[in-house]
């Protein structure tokens, strides 16, 4: 405590001055219009300044919550969307003439809530492998399960391999082995896009015959084949076009919508109707070929 008093006698000087200089400027402002505005100006700004600065800290710490529910607030709306779509397709039936005039409505009701999304997480990913793969905070326990497609908010990334309770690995689509059915929308010309296991924002687009006229920034979207994919996800578009003389099919090359080292949050895709479409493929393969 003595040594507090010492101190404080040491700079009494100092502190008298400092205290006179608090009554100069209060007597300042206090008397003189302008002095008075300029520094409740000076006050407010320093005031906004700093509450700007602590909301940008706060909204940061916030930014995982915010981007979860815009994720999930996506998924939602796209299966809207995707409803949406296929209720327009159900609609172009004659409701008049065609064999199913009297079931129109409940056929719109049944089918067209085919695809449902849940949003995940990506925890873990690569792009600079020959076959590549992620893995997501969503397993079984959440409904997912192997075969089940995998869509960002850009477009394709995959298919889901294996699942534990808690997390799934997903085959990307830069993998080797993964074949993804697409089309060339502007034409709607049916082909099958690949990785050829080298840059990650490029595919092949295969077996699009030469009578064709593909051209360069066409969109490629799943195709209406698939019993994975929602028919019309964008895959990336047409970056070149190139055939030789002697070949069938155009050599194309794709620029994929989706930049892989950037995911951080994906839709895993469930059709509802893969299994039945997938049971009745299998059994007209095993007919045709009795």
């Amino acid at each position: 405590m003595g040594g507090l008093l010492q101190f404080l006698v040491r700079i009494r000087f100092f502190l008298l001055f400092i205290g006179l200089e608090g009554v100069c400027i209060y007597l300042l402002v206090s008397q003189n219009f302008y002095q008075r505005v300029v520094t409740l100006n000076s006050s407010n700004e320093v005031v906004a300044k700093t509450m700007a600065m602590t909301d940008a800290v706060s909204d940061y710490f916030y930014l995982g919550t915010i981007n979860s529910n815009l994720a999930a607030e996506n998924a939602e709306l796209r299966k809207q969307l995707m409803d949406i779509r296929l209720a327009n397709e159900f609609a172009k039936y004659d409701t008049l003439s065609h064999p199913l005039a009297n079931k129109v409505d409940s056929v719109i009701d049944e089918r067209t809530k085919i695809y449902d999304y849940r949003v995940a997480k990506v925890v873990n990913n690569s792009v600079n492998r020959l076959n590549n793969f992620l893995t997501i905070n969503k397993g079984s326990a959440d409904g997912i399960a192997p075969g089940m497609a995998v869509i960002s908010p850009e477009g394709v990334v995959g298919k889901i391999k294996y699942c534990s309770p808690n997390f799934s690995t997903v085959t990307s689509a830069l993998h080797q082995k993964m074949i993804i059915t697409s089309s060339i929308q502007r034409i709607g010309a049916s082909g099958a896009v690949t990785w050829p296991g080298n840059n990650p924002r490029m595919a092949k687009m295969q077996n699009i015959a030469r009578h064709l006229k593909p051209r360069v920034g066409d969109s490629v979207v799943t195709g209406e084949q698939s019993s994975v994919f929602p028919p019309g996800v964008m895959i990336g578009r047409i970056s070149k076009v190139d055939i030789k003389d002697n070949e069938t099919f155009f050599d194309i090359d794709v620029t994929l919508a989706t930049d892989f080292s950037t995911l951080q949050y994906v839709y895993v895709v469930y059709n509802k109707m893969k299994q039945q479409q997938d049971s009745l493929q299998a059994i007209t393969d095993l007919k045709m070929n009795e």
